[in-house]
Parts: C-alpha cells; sequence; structure tokens
C-alpha cells in the first residue's frame, strides 16, 4: 500500500538523454523534476514506515486537523504530507486515504 505511482519511480530519466540526446531540455527537465519529486515521497513514506506510520497527502485531512498535527509534516515541493498511524485517522480521513491510494495503483496498471 502506497501513494508512489509505480510507473513514476520505476525509470530514471537520465539514461533517457543518453539514447535521445536531441530531447528538448525543457522536456528533461520537467520528466527529471517529477522523477526527483515521486523518489522523495518514496523516500519520506518509508521512513514513516519505519517509525509504524503511513504517509498521509494533505488533501485527505481535515483543516483544524492539519494545524493540530503539524508537527509531522513532511513538505516536498509544492505538496505537503502527514506521518500518521492509521488509527489516528477518522473514518472519513481513511476513505479519503484509500481512495487516493487506489487511484495511484489503478492509473498505471
Amino acid at each position: 500500500m502506497t501513494i508512489v505511482p509505480t510507473e513514476k519511480v520505476k525509470q530514471d530519466p537520465q539514461s533517457y538523454l543518453f539514447h535521445f540526446p536531441s530531447v528538448h531540455p525543457i522536456k528533461y527537465t520537467r520528466m527529471f523534476t517529477e522523477h526527483h519529486h515521486w523518489k522523495a515521497v518514496e523516500a519520506a513514506e518509508k521512513v514513516a514506515k519505519m517509525c509504524g506510520r503511513v504517509l498521509v497527502p494533505a488533501s485527505c485531512l481535515h483543516w483544524e486537523r492539519k494545524e493540530r498535527k503539524g508537527d509531522r509534516r513532511i513538505q516536498i515541493g509544492k505538496h505537503a504530507f502527514y506521518a500518521l498511524a492509521l488509527e489516528e485517522l477518522t473514518k472519513n480521513e481513511h476513505q479519503k486515504y484509500m481512495k487516493h491510494v487506489q487511484e495511484e495503483e489503478t492509473v498505471f496498471v
């Protein structure tokens, strides 16, 4: 169960430049930035898992809970995530989290 799309971290874009040297620099920069972002999210998720928690996107939490759980906030680029235990999530937040996980798994299958 992960929030990281496997397709985004599967292939490192650095080898892409070797095979396609005429690729536009902006396209390559965007590919590399997106890959680096998801690798950072994957690393944060592994650390949260080591602590017995899950990485929950900020969009799954209520704004008041975001303020109260500010010490567990992880900012990666423009996106915020919270390292929370599954037992800490409310029923509605858990449903949103599971929906988010399911969307990430089905998009790239």
